[in-house]
């Protein structure tokens, strides 16, 4: 029998009654076949009903009848605990239906947010005004030359010394605070040039140096739990010895913000790895919540497609903020663009010039300068189905993108219109099972792209313009 031998008291009571050698209800009354059951004892087995509520002298709390062994004739309870026990009827009390109002639930092991939570939760608060949210996760993404890593170091430092000049090129820092910057490659130029040069250009007292930006010189693996362990637990460490107390676990507010310098050398699976993918963006998640903390990824974009990062679609879509650099170094100059913001305004580009700043050492490095002579390019903006149609495009590229020696091709992949048009299908470019609808509906989309200059076909192949084309 299912349950263990436990059913519903109403369809065993008489069975059981009759098995045991008791007697036998008929019409509500009791007749004697061996020993006396007290008529007290009798109405309370009748009360023992499943889903009924009851408690233990043995104090085990408010239990749920679940009913009667068919052997024993004891009666089944789950507690509040989840923990079971059969007993005699004797030893249960029915609790009344205002006493189970009144008892306090266990805790449960996750918890919920009512709609008066959600309201009372704090406001997001920018770290750096129209750049980065406090406790968010932003990518910085940009092609060998765009000085992306030039940027990073600039946002660090510009945070790490906030409490100095409190903006970053004009736009506020709302709150400061240390910053620990993971050079995963180039470590010793971070340390001997970039941020050093950096405090020389903007004049940063020696003082003020020690503490704003700390270096983690190698690469660590985001994508396992124990190196994350180890990581949280250094920052709490080091926090503790910066403040002169003795709470060596608590990483909270251990670091304002944690730039990872570069995506690529951060884990230990392959970038283009869902398990990879999802473990890391899991333990980037950990480190925001438990450090409190914002994290700025530094990413290369993709050899097929420069619109994105080169990262599997997961990590892609997980970042609250994506930022874009785009340098000439001929020119020495770059732009940074707001590519998203999840759920803020998405626009905001900024032109600088790379100055050259001389060290002590005699050593040079750049510095960004904000430059109002450095053309900003408006972006070509599509939305609605051209915009699907092109991510779609820039998804066939990675998969299927191949290079073709001619005159009229680029020296980049490119695919053919169906590689494109059925990838725009698995977009979800139209719910249409008509074929005529979705072929209107992919060419129509095709043409916005090419007049906007945003891609080119030649033949039966199509891709996606460089953005200084």
């Amino acid at each position: 029998m299912a349950d263990g031998g436990f059913d519903k008291l109403e369809e065993q009571d008489r069975a059981h009654h009759e098995r045991m050698g008791r007697g036998s209800i008929v019409n509500g009354n009791y007749y004697e076949r061996g020993d006396y059951i007290p008529e007290s004892d009798l109405a309370k087995e009748r009360m023992l009903k499943g889903g009924v509520s009851v408690t233990s002298p043995r104090g085990a709390g408010i239990g749920t009848v679940k009913g009667r062994h068919v052997d024993t004739g004891k009666i089944g309870v789950t507690w509040a605990d989840g923990s079971f026990g059969s007993y005699h009827a004797s030893e249960l009390t029915v609790v009344s239906g205002s006493a189970r109002r009144t008892v306090t639930p266990p805790k449960p092991p996750l918890t919920f947010l009512s709609y008066q939570d959600m309201i009372s939760l704090p406001d997001p608060e920018w770290l750096i005004e129209g750049l980065i949210v406090e406790q968010t996760s932003a990518l910085l993404f940009g092609r060998s030359n765009s000085f992306k890593s030039f940027l990073g170091v600039d946002i660090a430092c510009s945070v790490g010394t906030g409490h100095l000049h409190g903006s970053w090129h004009g736009a506020a820092i709302m709150d400061g605070g240390p910053v620990l910057y993971v050079a995963t490659e180039g470590a010793l130029g971070v340390a001997k040039q970039r941020i050093p040069g950096w405090y020389e250009a903007h004049e940063i007292p020696e003082k003020d140096r020690q503490d704003a930006v700390t270096l983690y010189p190698q690469e660590i693996a985001l994508d396992d739990d124990n190196a994350v362990n180890d990581l949280l637990r250094s920052c709490a460490i080091n926090c503790a010895t910066r403040e002169g107390n003795a709470d060596w676990h608590d990483p909270s507010f251990a670091f304002k913000l944690v730039v990872i310098d570069i995506f690529g050398a951060s884990m230990m699976g392959p970038e283009t790895s869902d398990e990879t993918a999802r473990a890391w963006v899991r333990n980037i998640n950990r480190i925001m919540r438990e450090m409190k903390c914002a994290v700025l990824t530094i990413a290369h974009t993709g050899w097929a497609d420069e619109t994105r990062a080169r990262m599997h679609t997961h990590f892609w879509g997980s970042f609250d903020t994506r930022l874009k650099a785009e340098g000439d170094k001929d020119s020495l100059t770059t732009v940074l663009s707001v590519d998203r913001h999840k759920d803020a305004d998405s626009s905001g580009e900024w032109g600088f010039r790379m100055d050259k700043v001389t060290l002590p050492s005699c050593q040079t490095t750049l510095v960004p300068r904000l430059c109002d002579e450095v053309e900003v390019k408006q972006k070509r903006r599509v939305s609605g189905k051209p915009a699907v149609a092109l991510q779609a495009l820039s998804e066939a590229l990675i998969d299927k993108g191949r290079t073709i020696a001619g005159p009229n091709y680029p020296s980049r992949p490119v695919v053919t219109l169906e590689e494109w048009r059925t990838m725009c299908q698995r977009h979800g470019l139209t719910d249409s099972d008509s074929r005529d609808t979705q072929r209107k509906t992919f060419n129509r989309a095709k043409t916005t792209l090419i007049e906007r200059g945003l891609v080119k076909q030649f033949d039966n192949h199509a891709w996606k313009v460089e953005a200084d084309e």
